[in-house]
C-alpha cells in the first residue's frame, strides 16, 4: 500500500470509529432512561407495600446511576 491508500483507509476508519463513539453514547443515554425508569417503578412498588429484591436490576441501576449518588450508600443499603 502505498501512502496515498493508507490516508484513504486511515480516513474510512476515522468514520467508522466516529459512527460507533455516537451509538455508544445513544446507547448509554438510553440505558441512563431506562434505569432511572427502573428506579421510579422500584420506588412505586415499595410505596404500594411490595417487597422487592433482585440484584440484576441492582447493578444495572448502579451503573447508570451512580453518578447521581452519594458515595457513602452502598448499593444493597439504597435498595432493600
Amino acid at each position: 500500500m502505498d501512502a496515498e491508500e493508507l490516508r484513504e483507509r486511515l480516513l474510512e476508519l476515522s468514520k467508522r470509529e466516529a459512527s460507533l463513539n455516537f451509538k455508544m453514547y445513544e446507547l448509554f443515554n438510553e440505558n441512563l432512561t431506562l434505569a432511572i425508569k427502573l428506579a421510579g417503578y422500584i420506588a412505586e412498588n415499595r410505596m404500594l407495600g411490595g417487597k422487592w429484591s433482585n440484584e440484576e436490576a441492582v447493578k444495572v441501576m448502579d451503573k447508570y446511576l451512580r453518578a447521581g449518588r452519594k458515595e457513602e450508600h452502598r448499593s444493597k443499603e439504597v435498595h432493600q
